[in-house]
């Protein structure tokens, strides 16, 4: 999926992120991007240094923060990480939330390692996102078989809403080909295989979803995948669907929160037609992220011969993050708004691993402390002669329209 601009912003990089030691293919790179646009505040993530005698690895403190801190000890099954590798904040957050790990790695080792023989959580505990719309989880746990040099991985997440999030057939792992399955209890999953690798995204009766991705390799930790690694399609969809995989229920004053943000973005087909009023051409639907704090709305273009690919979002203030460059980490550069007001703008090719592809952005900030962005990515190394232009997108992103 994902590849998804500015998504996977505000939930984070969310431990997924690419972590695998591979070079990735564009669309990864692109999904990726556009996933730390859009989730940069939830869980764990980033991509993986392996230095000598160390592991990079992904904790989450109190705010959600992505924090890096050194695996201290090589893998071993059920070991917890030490406590030296996480900040008093991080130790407060496994305080408040001890009892939700003992609930994620009890069903995990209940549905997939009855034995307690394979299953490494010494990368640390499933903690919850603190900031507002995004109190999920998400956390990668080892697999080891005794004997094998090689390590796999789970990649476990668990997000409190149906829209976005994590689908099927991308979060940065092995990309299989997801089609829609029939559960025994009569709803319906995203499930797919890749020799042995497999995902599985299952929108729970209370509208919680629940994702698992099972991959012989754990990138973060080793570049030698596991010979054997045994989890069954049964396996995943009884962990999916077991009735105690939820997350705790909000607080009041976390709830009450939430409750402000509802209404806060316009619909998708509001930002549809704003798009279009402002941009010529012709737009087909891509995909639309509708999370508790942003709403991104992606749509493919074409003019002539010219294509690209649109994503019009909208953030909630307490998910604002700066506007950078994702590729080179350059912020936008200040820009005069049609409306008086300040925005910001960027512009640059970059080369992926796929080849070329030349950005534009731009975002401005609301008087209610919202934000508007506009990112636009064509094919190629270099602007088109016919492309939407800076002002056209700066008139898009400050339109009332998009302002709620």
């Amino acid at each position: 999926m994902i590849d998804e601009k500015l998504l996977l912003e505000r939930l984070t990089d969310a431990a997924e992120a690419q972590d695998d030691l591979l070079p990735r293919s564009l669309a990864d790179d692109l999904n990726a991007g556009r996933r730390r646009l859009r989730r940069r505040r939830i869980l764990t993530g980033g991509t993986a240094l392996v230095a000598a005698g160390a592991v990079a690895v992904a904790t989450i403190g109190m705010s959600g923060v992505l924090k890096d801190s050194p695996q201290m000890e090589a893998p071993v099954a059920t070991q917890q990480a030490p406590a030296n590798t996480q900040s008093a904040e991080d130790a407060a957050a496994v305080a408040r939330t001890s009892g939700f790990d003992t609930l994620m790695k009890g069903l995990l080792v209940k549905h997939f390692d009855p034995a307690k023989k394979h299953l490494d959580f010494s990368v640390g505990p499933f903690l919850i996102g603190s900031d507002v719309g995004v109190h999920g989880t998400a956390r990668k746990v080892g697999w080891n078989v005794a004997g094998d040099k090689g390590q796999g991985m789970l990649y476990v997440n668990l997000f409190p809403y149906a829209k976005g999030g994590t689908e099927c057939g991308g979060e940065g792992q092995p990309v299989p080909t997801c089609h829609q399955i029939t559960l025994p209890n009569g709803r319906s999953a995203m499930f797919g295989r890749k020799g042995k690798a497999a995902q599985l995204s299952y929108v729970q009766p209370d509208g919680e979803t629940a994702f698992l991705a099972i991959d012989p390799l754990f990138g973060n930790n080793t570049t030698i995948p596991v010979k054997t690694l045994d989890i069954t399609d049964a396996q995943m969809i009884a962990w999916a669907t077991d009735p105690k995989l939820n997350l705790p229920p909000l607080s009041a004053d976390d709830q009450a929160k939430e409750d402000k943000l509802k209404g806060f973005a316009p619909t998708r087909e509001q930002i549809v037609l704003t798009t279009a009023e402002h941009v010529p051409g012709k737009f087909t639907s891509n995909r639309v992220d509708d999370l508790p704090t942003m709403i991104d709305v992606v749509q493919n273009w074409s003019k002539g011969s010219t294509t690209a690919e649109v994503s019009v979002s909208v953030y909630a203030s307490p998910a604002v993050m700066p506007c950078v460059d994702e590729p080179s980490g350059k912020k936008c550069l200040p820009a005069s708004a049609p409306n008086g007001g300040k925005a910001e703008f960027y512009e640059a090719p970059h080369t992926y691993q796929g080849g070329p592809m030349y950005e534009m952005q731009a975002a401005f900030t609301q008087p209610d402390g919202d934000q508007a962005r506009v990112r636009i990515l064509y094919p190629g190394k270099k602007k088109p002669a016919n492309a939407i232009t800076k002002e056209q997108m700066l008139a898009m992103v400050t339109d009332p329209a998009l302002d709620r």
